[in-house]
């Protein structure tokens, strides 16, 4: 490797010395909303997880409850900047983390910098963004889309991660571009819950599908990049369907 590649790989790695860090579009908000459980017309507190632009009214209905509401812009240590231990670790290395960066933000550079994949990543377009905080999960705003396809995978419910991860063996065998679960049409989707159903109870099934990461499943892409023991059980599964 020459010094003109030595200089641009290192200079991918930093933050703050000629090369701007993307920040997503689509931003979220966390709200604490307290309001009565309709179901047993108690006083109850939720979190709510909403795009930074929704209105209050948005956050309420978005809780579940009813009013009275008293409604909350959740802070913590999460939604602050870094924290002294993460500017001392980077200032360590070399890493000058966005003037807005929380300590989310900071635990995504910092680990992009671990497993030395460049710290500067395209912003995740909004649709993907948006399919998180509906499901209720908190997304950095400069989290690139291997940290929101990791957040999805862990962020969702088992029974869900099952029909995403069935729908994308379904995908390599038919020749299907199904990218997320709403892609597919309505009779697939229901297949792929259907084995979710099935499968989830299935200890060895549900061990090798943990298996798989974000990076096996990107969420912007119909590809699964490995065959493990889950992919065999999915595949044979949906091969006797025909």
């Amino acid at each position: 490797m020459g010094f003109l590649s030595k200089l641009l790989g290192q200079s991918s790695r930093l933050i703050g010395r000629g090369i701007a860090a993307k920040r997503n579009r689509v931003t979220c908000a966390v709200y604490s909303v307290r309001g009565k459980n309709p179901e047993t017309g108690r006083m109850k507190k939720v979190d709510v997880v909403v795009e930074s632009t929704a209105s209050v009214d948005d956050v309420q209905k978005r809780s579940g409850l009813l009013p009275p509401y008293e409604v909350e812009r959740v802070d913590g240590s999460s939604y602050d900047g870094p924290t002294e231990k993460q500017l001392a670790y980077a200032k360590k290395v070399g890493i000058n983390f966005p003037d807005d960066a929380t300590s989310r933000d900071a635990t995504i550079f910092l680990t992009r910098y671990e497993e030395e994949r460049p710290l500067c990543q395209p912003a995740t377009p909004d649709r993907f963004v948006r399919l998180l905080i509906d499901r209720g999960i908190v997304v950095p705003a400069y989290a690139g889309m291997l940290e929101v396809s990791n957040m999805y995978l862990n962020g969702v419910s088992l029974e869900e991660r099952i029909a995403f991860f069935a729908m994308r063996v379904f995908c390599k065998l038919k020749g299907r571009r199904y990218c997320l679960l709403d892609d597919a049409p309505d009779a697939e989707r229901e297949l792929f819950y259907r084995f979710a159903e099935e499968y989830q109870k299935d200890k060895v099934f549900v061990r090798s599908v943990y298996c798989y990461s974000g990076e096996d499943l990107p969420l912007d892409s119909c590809t699964i990049s490995k065959r493990l023991k889950a992919y065999d059980i999915a595949a044979d599964y949906f091969r006797k369907m025909g």
